[in-house]
């Protein structure tokens, strides 16, 4: 249900949006990761099924799929909200950490390699907010670029 909500929500935020359902759907994001993603996880578990049914999600490729166009969408949209763009980039940067396996799904996909061919402040407004860099601007693009850095050394090994 959050994943369907989800859809609603972004399909409306170039009019209006709700910065606490955005973060609570980020905390669901961050909970459904550790539980859900992941090399130890059951690739025939319900939930799985569940999604298939529902929304067409039928493996953890393409579960990770809409974990990127949310980020994406955040980072487009909440860009001068330094509370959900702090809590989108730290989801990024815990995919970046992640299982190798759920890693190397990761970096195949056409929107981290969006991601990875267009990280300027055109595509990603929190980028270029300042002139005057203060703090957490800058820990925002230190997050964003490790992240990106992590996952063009994916296939370095």
């Amino acid at each position: 249900r959050v994943l369907q909500l989800m859809n609603l929500t972004d399909s409306r935020l170039a009019q209006a949006g709700n910065e606490k359902l955005e973060l609570a759907m980020l905390s669901f994001f961050e909970q459904f990761r550790k539980i859900y993603i992941g090399d130890q996880v059951q690739k025939s578990s319900k939930l799985y099924r569940r999604l298939s049914e529902v929304l067409g999600l039928n493996d953890e490729t393409m579960v990770l799929s809409v974990f990127i166009g949310k980020i994406i969408t955040n980072l487009k949209y909440w860009g001068r909200c330094e509370p959900i763009t702090s809590k989108t980039l730290q989801l990024l940067n815990d995919l970046s950490i992640g299982y190798p396996s759920s890693v190397r799904k990761l970096v195949k996909l056409s929107a981290v390699q969006f991601m990875l061919n267009n990280h300027t402040s055109e595509h990603f407004s929190f980028l270029g907010i300042n002139n005057q860099s203060n703090l957490t601007d800058m820990r925002c693009r230190t997050t964003f670029y490790t992240a990106l850095g992590r996952l063009l050394m994916v296939d370095l090994g």
